[in-house]
Parts: structure tokens; C-alpha cells; sequence
């Protein structure tokens, strides 16, 4: 077998156990991130499975084991793409992908050995499904860019193992390579030269890019937890000004409506601070289902909470707390459905052109605070 093959191959084989560390490793920092570890678990197969093409054992047997554990660690490979998004590869596309793979890899190394057989077998059946994998994910409509660069890995890996196919199919290489010759007329085809660019330089540019999206959504989901109200679900005050800032950059106009909870101490006090919580949520809901796409909603702490509406006037922001206030009048809450009714104050302030969003919050504090001193349960608006 030639040195410089195999200098390409383990330099590949080498590059790709440093990135399936790196998917154990962030596994083992975050359990719950199930597509690195299938992710590390498929790069292991593949490398098992090139080391058992290096290894001094009969041709066919050597294909064989090599027949069995790449398709397996390709499954694993789809399988993991999917998991990042919650999905799964269906059984039946696994099941048609493996089975024919391995036994036509079997035939084509025992019954009639044929390089060129096995290439074509593993090269086009991955590529199809790779393809199809990158077809289900497309379909989700991928919007970030951490699911583009992941839609646009698996094809290009795709693609480029179709390549590999067609060159086998082009290329004048050996039924089989067994003598120094037949490795040099090998070593000289288009075939060997697409197989080494995929080994050495796609495969584990595609897992770099692969590695990278997954350490991204990592990130981002901590940044999610870490801006988001534990309790209620909505954002937190470091979340909602986050978000405001970079709305207001953008807007024209828009109207901040800032609401309170009366007597919140009261409701503690009378049904505990699980019944005070239970209120909590549920005038979450309540903004988070009277607001529209692109309204910034949050709990700014303890029981006020506040609604960015982009391009909204100060009339429509006014109608629309009042409409909640007297939703909130209308519900019932405590132990018993309808025990009673908790109110609550708002506060509205319109933003112009370079208003601040520390301006806007303390015109509608004052608003929400004139709201309370008036006798609670009513919308002030100030400008």
C-alpha cells in the first residue's frame, strides 16, 4: 500500500479524531445535547472503519468489516444532523440505506470482488442520503445562519461523494488492488484523488462546520435561559432591554406600555406565594397572547412587566392595555375559579425618532405611577 495514501488518510483520520473529542466534550458539558454525542460516535465508526482498510487482512474481509461501519457511522452522521433540530432519520430510510449498502459491498468483495463495485456502493448510496437528509432539513424552512451552514455542510459532502461516484465509473482503475502495480494504477486514477480530497480536506471541513453550529446553538440557548423570566417564560429585564435597544435602533415610532399588578402584597398574603405566582403567569399569557409578532414583551421584576410595540401610536397602545386591563378585571383567580379578581395599572409613553429606551421607560413609569396614585386600575398615558 503506498506511504503517501496513507500519509493522507491518517492526516484525515487524525484531523477527525480531534473533532469528535471536541463533540465529547461539549456532550459532557451539556447531557442534554444528544446529536454531539451521535455526532462522536459516527466520526469513531468512520476512523475504525479506515483502519480497518489499513490493516494486513485479506482484501475482501477488510472490505467487509470497512462495508459494515462506515454506512453505520453515516447513518449516525444523518441521524445527528437531524437530532440538532429535534428531528430523527425515519428507520425505513436508515434500514434502506444499510441494508443494500452492505450486501452489495459483501458481493462486490466475496461473490465478485470489484473495487470499483464497493466505491460506487458506498459513494452514491451516502450521497443519496445525505441528499435526502438535506432535503428534510430544508424543509423546515432553515432561517439562522447556524441552520443554512448546517443544510449547506451535509450537501456539499453529498456532493462531492457523488463526484467520487461518477469517477469511479470514469476511472480505469484495478478490479482489485493487490499487487504494488495495481496500487500505482489506482493511486493515479481520479478516483483516488476525489477519495483523498473527501477524507483529507470535506469530511472534516463538513464536521468543523457541523462542530461549530452545534457549539453556536449551545450558546445560544444559554443566552435564551439567561435573558428569560424562569417563572413566567417571558424576558427577563437583561432579555427585554437587549431586545428593545436593538428594536428602538430601527424604529420610527412605537409606544412602551409598562403594567403593574395592584396590591400584589395582598394577593401574596391571601393565597400564598404559589397562588401569587399562578397570577404571575397567567397575566404573562395574557400580554404574551394579546401581542403581535415583533413586540418585545418581559417581566422587568416582581410583579411589573412591560410591552414594546414597534409602529404602533400612542392611541392603539392606550386601547389596547385598556382591552387587558379589563380582561384582567374579568378573570378569575385563587383557590377557587372566580374567587375573586386581581387589577392591574398601566403606564404608556410614545417613542419618537432617537428616544432612548432609559427615556421611554421613565415616561412610562411616571405614567404608571400617576396610574396608581389616581386609585390603581387604570391606563395613564404621558409624552
Amino acid at each position: 500500500m503506498s506511504t503517501g495514501w496513507l500519509l493522507a488518510v491518517n492526516l484525515g483520520s487524525a484531523a477527525m479524531a480531534g473533532i469528535g473529542l471536541l463533540f465529547a466534550v461539549v456532550w459532557v458539558i451539556d447531557r442534554g445535547r444528544t446529536c454531539a454525542l451521535y455526532f462522536a460516535g459516527a466520526i469513531a465508526l468512520y476512523i475504525i472503519s479506515g483502519i480497518a482498510l489499513s490493516l494486513n487482512l485479506a482484501i475482501a474481509l477488510a472490505a467487509s468489516i470497512h462495508g459494515v461501519l462506515f454506512p453505520v457511522a453515516m447513518v449516525w452522521l444523518a441521524d445527528a444532523v437531524l437530532r440538532r433540530v429535534g428531528d430523527r432519520l425515519p428507520r425505513g430510510i436508515a434500514l434502506a440505506y444499510l441494508v443494500p449498502s452492505i450486501l452489495l459491498v459483501w458481493y462486490f468483495a466475496y461473490v465478485s470482488p470489484l473495487l470499483v463495485g464497493r466505491m460506487i456502493t458506498q459513494n452514491l448510496g451516502t450521497a443519496v442520503l445525505l441528499m435526502a437528509v438535506a432535503h428534510r432539513l430544508w424543509k423546515r424552512t432553515p432561517t439562522s445562519g447556524a441552520d443554512k451552514t448546517a443544510v449547506s455542510a451535509v450537501t456539499a459532502l453529498s456532493v462531492v461523494l457523488g463526484g467520487n461516484a461518477v469517477a469511479a465509473l470514469l476511472s480505469k482503475v484495478p478490479h482489485e488492488t493487490i499487487t504494488d502495480a495495481d496500487w500505482d494504477a489506482y493511486l493515479q486514477s481520479n478516483l483516488s484523488l476525489g477519495v483523498r480530497v473527501a477524507a483529507t480536506i470535506v469530511l472534516p471541513a463538513c464536521m468543523v462546520a457541523l462542530l461549530a453550529v452545534t457549539v453556536l446553538d449551545m450558546v445560544e440557548e444559554l443566552r435564551f435561559q439567561r435573558d428569560r423570566d424562569e417563572l413566567t417564560g417571558l424576558l427577563n429585564r437583561r432579555g427585554f432591554n437587549r431586545c428593545a435597544e436593538t428594536l428602538l435602533a430601527g424604529e420610527e415610532f412605537c409606544a412602551l406600555v409598562l403594567a403593574d399588578l395592584d396590591n400584589f402584597k395582598t394577593v401574596n398574603d391571601t393565597w400564598g406565594h404559589s397562588g401569587g405566582d399562578r397570577v404571575l403567569v397567567a397575566f404573562a399569557a395574557m400580554l404574551s397572547d394579546a401581542g403581535e409578532d415583533g413586540w418585545v414583551i418581559g417581566r422587568l421584576g416582581g410583579e411589573e412587566f412591560a410591552v414594546l410595540q414597534p409602529a404602533v401610536g400612542v392611541e392603539s397602545a392606550v386601547a389596547w392595555a385598556e382591552s387587558v386591563r379589563i380582561r384582567m378585571v374579568e378573570q378569575g383567580f385563587g383557590r377557587d375559579a372566580g374567587s375573586a379578581s386581581v387589577t392591574a395599572s398601566f403606564g404608556v409613553a410614545a417613542g419618537q425618532p432617537q428616544t432612548t429606551l432609559t427615556e421611554l421607560l421613565d415616561v412610562a413609569d411616571n405614567a404608571l405611577y400617576r396610574a396608581k396614585s389616581k386609585g390603581r386600575n387604570q391606563t395613564v398615558v404621558m409624552s
